[in-house]
């Protein structure tokens, strides 16, 4: 797969991924944030949450920096979206950023 195809593929993903939330009015703010993050702090945690590796990254500092806003309990209401892999996000890895940051925040869904 080149790069340009992956790049389209991972920002169709993340469009695909605001408009699922923002059909959930009180996960999204008028500013596009979505459980307390925007579109560019989702970027910064995008390598870490890929499919089609076997070891994905770790997050990186911005992508920690950026959990700290989000509010991880919303983000519950997307686990289990099966629209996610399509677009190169795994779910399973999404929930696991938090503790992957910091191994005292666990997401309880």
């Amino acid at each position: 797969m080149n790069a340009t195809y992956t790049k389209v593929a991972v920002v169709a993903g993340l469009v695909v991924l605001f408009a699922a939330i923002s059909l959930n009015a009180k996960e999204t703010t008028m500013s596009g944030d979505v459980c307390g993050m925007s579109q560019d702090d989702m970027f910064q945690c995008k390598p870490a949450v890929a499919t089609g590796t076997l070891a994905p990254p770790l997050p990186s500092s911005a992508c920690c920096t950026a959990l700290t806003h989000a509010n991880l309990t919303c983000f519950c209401t997307f686990k289990n979206n099966k629209y996610l892999p399509l677009f190169g996000i795994n779910a399973t890895r999404a929930m696991q950023l938090p503790s992957k940051c910091d191994p005292t925040q666990i997401v309880r869904c």
